[in-house]
């Protein structure tokens, strides 16, 4: 008879068999760390978490990689300012040191006063083809991109580039204007002698019109450029307003082209009678009239379409 303390042999066999598979179950599935929640609401927050924190940290990178990619592409675009700057210094210099030799050797007679004329303007363009250069390097370093040249551009820090532009470009065409004022004249006077042709005289006449014309047009858009920076007017009218002042301005000039080729066509018919000029050049100027004359109709036509989309 055995004791009655003493465990049956079945029940320490099933003991054992629990005892292994607690023991089997630890092995492959180990308990979980304290930092994971044990619930599945508190683990689809924690996943969520970690996503958004995973996109603040990725677009941090891009970003950071798009600001140093636009950066490399601003510092290429000022050095090429730079340079083109550093090119207008030096055209500059070269004819600052040809008009001094161009004077020596007008004082010694070996060149004509009016040579020294067209020196001085080549440094004038040459000193406002680098001031201009200057202007656009500015614009270029305070905003990163390519200058904007048109009416409706906006300020650039407080400063109004475009029109800066514009006036350095009409005190090119007034120094210019007196240049072209002289030509004319000499010209006029040598046709008068015999020492020059129709050709020379229209040529020089046409010059003077069209900087007259460039000037009045340089102050027309600087006028538009104030309205439109007043509020008076919107950017897409200011660029409107800027193609009819400049087809006005071009429609101006060729009606007083025409008068000037109109009347050279009566004075060689005047010429051609005593024989101090040959009929081809007669032909020759009708031609250039009539040309002159389609090109007008053609300014009109520009400036009615662009006056019907101002709504005038």
């Amino acid at each position: 008879m055995s004791n009655r303390h003493e465990p049956r042999d079945a029940f320490v066999s099933g003991l054992e068999d629990r005892l292994r598979g607690e023991l089997a179950r630890h092995r492959v599935a180990p308990a979980a760390p304290r930092w994971i929640p044990q619930s599945r609401r508190g683990l689809a927050l924690a996943t969520a978490a970690i996503v958004l924190v995973s996109m603040v940290i990725g677009g941090g990178v891009v970003a950071a990689a798009y600001e140093a990619e636009q950066n490399e592409l601003r510092d290429m675009l000022v050095g090429t300012y730079q340079q083109r700057v550093a090119l207008a210094e030096q055209r500059a210099e070269l004819a600052r040191v040809q008009l001094r030799e161009v004077e020596g050797r007008v004082s010694t007679g070996l060149e004509a006063p009016d040579a020294a004329g067209d020196a001085r303007l080549k440094v004038t363009e040459a000193e406002a083809e680098l001031r201009v250069m200057q202007i656009d390097l500015a614009e270029v370093r305070a905003t990163g991109r390519e200058p904007m040249k048109t009416v409706s551009a906006p300020l650039v820090s407080g400063r109004d580039l475009v029109a800066d532009r514009w006036r350095v470009e009409m005190s090119v065409k007034a120094a210019a204007l007196e240049a072209a004022k002289l030509h004319a004249q000499a010209a006029k006077v040598r046709f008068d002698v015999g020492l020059a042709n129709a050709d020379e005289v229209e040529t020089a006449a046409a010059r003077q019109i069209e900087l007259e014309s460039a000037i009045q047009l340089a102050r027309q858009k600087i006028a538009i450029r104030q309205t439109f920076l007043g509020g008076g007017i919107t950017g897409a009218v200011a660029d409107l307003r800027v193609l009819e002042a400049e087809t006005e301005q071009r429609h101006a000039a060729l009606a007083r082209r025409i008068d000037v080729s109109r009347r050279r066509v009566e004075d060689l018919t005047a010429r051609i009678e005593i024989g101090a000029a040959a009929p081809v050049e007669k032909a020759m100027a009708e031609l250039r009239l009539v040309e002159l004359q389609l090109a007008l109709k053609r300014a009109e036509y520009d400036l009615a379409l662009i006056r019907q989309q101002i709504g005038k």
